[in-house]
């Protein structure tokens, strides 16, 4: 291990031990726009050893304010295969695979088992519920973060021990109520803040450090308030095993919403 590391092996709570197992460790990331970007620089930099990347857009000129992985000759272009150009150009430490496709639960169960931790970085309710589900089925953490104009939350999950994005969300939330970056606009540093504050908790929870099952947190960037929502662990009915979880309807659930 070369002195690339050399600030992270300084601290206890970490040392070579603990940089050795973020090299060991595979990661499954869902999304590479503005909360993927940001994420996945700091995992690559911090020698996350293996990571996959799914998305199955193309990059798009009005976005790029907040997917700094990316530059106007790359418009058009599928958003997994330059991320993981861009990256495979200054890591080397790290080993990159990149998927053009929407994550849906064939491709769930072939890949989740395969994975150390997962991390959605999408605003797709189907894909979370999905991950939630899969996470428990193959008892994979599993970091989460959305945001709306100058407010994001983030959060791990644990739904194999019971902290399941379910047992806050059981009925998923009116998409007439939820925030979208395309009609109602985003400050590009929100996505930045919360991918870099999915990628601590990945790194904390790779590392053992994290003390955060059973709470969601949320911040309104302008003020610089932070609010911490505590839930309870509780099981999950189903979906329980693969054949529940490729015959499960997230489509017809996620429409099925609360008002």
């Amino acid at each position: 291990m070369d002195g690339y590391f050399r600030r992270h092996i300084q601290l206890n709570e970490i040392g070579e031990a603990g940089q050795q197992k973020l090299l060991d460790s595979r990661i499954l990331v869902i999304g590479a726009g503005g909360l993927g970007c940001p994420l996945l620089l700091n995992l690559a930099s911090c020698g996350v050893g293996s990571i996959t990347v799914i998305d199955f857009d193309t990059i798009e000129y009005h976005n790029l304010h907040r997917q700094a992985l990316y530059a106007p000759g790359d418009v058009g272009k599928p958003k997994a295969e330059c991320a993981v150009h861009f990256l495979t150009e200054r890591y080397p430490h790290s080993r990159f695979s990149s998927v053009h496709a929407m994550f849906d639960a064939q491709m769930a169960v072939s890949m989740v088992s395969e994975a150390d931790l997962l991390v959605d970085c999408t605003d797709n309710l189907q894909v979370r519920y999905l991950l939630d589900d899969a996470a428990r089925i193959y008892q994979k953490p599993w970091v989460h973060a959305s945001v709306s104009k100058f407010n994001l939350q983030w959060a791990l999950f644990r739904p194999h021990v019971g902290y399941s994005y379910r047992n806050v969300f059981p009925v998923p939330p009116n998409p007439m109520f939820m925030g979208q970056c395309n009609t109602e606009g985003i400050m590009g540093a929100v996505p930045a803040l919360a991918g870099t504050l999915q990628a601590n908790l990945v790194l904390n929870a790779l590392l053992g450090l994290d003390e955060v099952d059973g709470k969601i947190f949320h911040m309104d960037t302008r003020t610089g308030q932070t609010l911490c929502i505590k839930y309870e662990a509780m099981p999950v009915a189903k979906p329980q095993n693969e054949v529940e979880l490729l015959n499960f309807d997230y489509q017809g659930f996620c429409q099925n919403f609360d008002v």
